[in-house]
């Protein structure tokens, strides 16, 4: 019985010495990963680093860990990242590759916080921030309208969507209580409305 919960890798189809990886390198590949993959995306991440680049672990067990990991809680890279890291090198393993990942996000984030502190009161940097937003809000407003075109043909949608806009961006109504009323009063009129 093998201590570790994914599967064991067979000796012909071991596509590297798990034995004879260090700490330092689990460390070092999983910090990589983690300052590489800042923002998300690391299951992907990890699958090409560690299955298709280093060759630390087959496909077999990725996808053995990575099922495993869909019934437990979390973000599916850290939980990758302790189960890969066990595999590897027991619970050491899982330590090292776990503070890896996780200490240089940390770092970033740290940095970031540091340099806003510095300059976060000044006119410009506001300036800049206030026009991201209006970016961020102009691409949501486009993915919106794109989706009300695209989607369900017809007025119905079209019309859905000016109600909504009017009560919550012009009217300033809240969103929670205008969702909780125009949800059930379009999905009613989807159902009576006769169907192209």
């Amino acid at each position: 019985m093998s201590e570790h919960p994914l599967e064991p890798i067979e000796a012909d189809d071991a596509p590297a010495a798990t034995a004879t990886i260090g700490l330092w390198h689990i460390f070092g590949a999983f910090f990589w990963l983690g300052c590489t993959s800042f923002g998300g995306g690391s299951a992907a991440w990890l699958y090409r680093e560690m299955v298709l680049k280093r060759r630390w672990i087959e496909d077999r067990t990725f996808l053995a860990a990575m099922a495993l990991g869909q019934v437990m809680p979390g973000a599916n890279g850290v939980k990758l990242t302790v189960l890969i890291g066990q595999h590897l090198r027991s619970g050491v393993g899982a330590a090292a590759a776990l503070f890896g990942l996780l200490s240089g996000p940390f770092a970033i984030i740290l940095m970031v916080g540091a340099v806003y502190a510095g300059v976060g009161q000044r006119p410009l940097l506001h300036a800049m921030l206030d026009g991201i937003a209006a970016v961020v809000v102009g691409l949501t407003f486009a993915t919106g309208l794109g989706s009300v075109w695209r989607g369900s043909p017809g007025m119905l949608p079209v019309a859905m969507t000016a109600v909504t806009v009017l009560c919550v961006g012009i009217l300033r109504w809240p969103l929670v209580p205008v969702v909780l009323v125009l949800a059930p009063v379009s999905i009613g009129l989807a159902f009576a409305l006769p169907r192209r």
